[in-house]
């Protein structure tokens, strides 16, 4: 073809200027989204390593944002939280200048598709117009800024496998849960 060239693919490696996807005309497009997780999949995980975050709560239940890192093909997500208090394994969300919530790298864990539900901004709009306001401008942020969000999520991984890391504490066991995410059976309650 004349003149034209293939888009460019998304990479999965550690260097976060590579998880840039391009549309045939060059535009940026973000890989990140926002989803819902099966309450029973983090039950399971529970059982693998205490540091997982309850999701489920009395008004809106803890969503996460993802991908923001693929080791070897394991996709990770964060949870976001509604706490702006600042931490080194954390990311705040802002809005017109102003923390709203953060993205808890930390808590991070893997997650295959099948316990995933993407969110639905405009069915949570027509329910909670507020909440609604509160998750876009959540999810306007972490696009925007989707490179550093990025970046931040394999620092913290690199974090959470160095056992003589001052901060490896404040982490989930990312190798362990590595090993035994798959193994989760939908048909069991946990």
């Amino acid at each position: 073809m004349l003149g034209v060239s293939l888009p460019k693919m998304r990479k999965f490696n550690a260097r976060a200027e590579d998880f840039v996807l391009r549309s045939f005309f060059g535009e940026r497009i973000t890989m990140l989204k926002f989803y819902d997780v099966e309450e029973n999949y983090i039950n399971y995980l529970k059982t693998i390593d205490r540091q997982i975050p309850d999701i489920a709560y009395s008004t809106n239940n803890k969503f996460v944002c993802g991908i923001v890192l693929d080791i070897g093909g394991v996709t990770y997500y964060a949870p976001i939280s509604h706490t702006t208090q600042r931490f080194r394994t954390s990311k705040l969300i802002y809005d017109k200048g102003t923390p709203i919530s953060s993205i808890r790298f930390s808590f991070m864990f893997p997650a295959p598709q099948s316990v995933l539900t993407q969110k639905n901004f405009a069915k949570i709009r027509a329910v909670d117009p507020h909440y609604a306001d509160v998750i876009t401008a959540e999810y306007k942020y972490c696009v925007r800024n989707e490179n550093d969000i990025l970046q931040k999520a394999n620092s913290v991984y690199n974090i959470g496998c160095n056992k003589n890391h001052p901060y490896n504490y404040t982490c989930c066991d990312f190798k362990k849960l590595e090993s035994e995410y798959m193994k989760y059976d939908k048909t069991v309650a946990y």
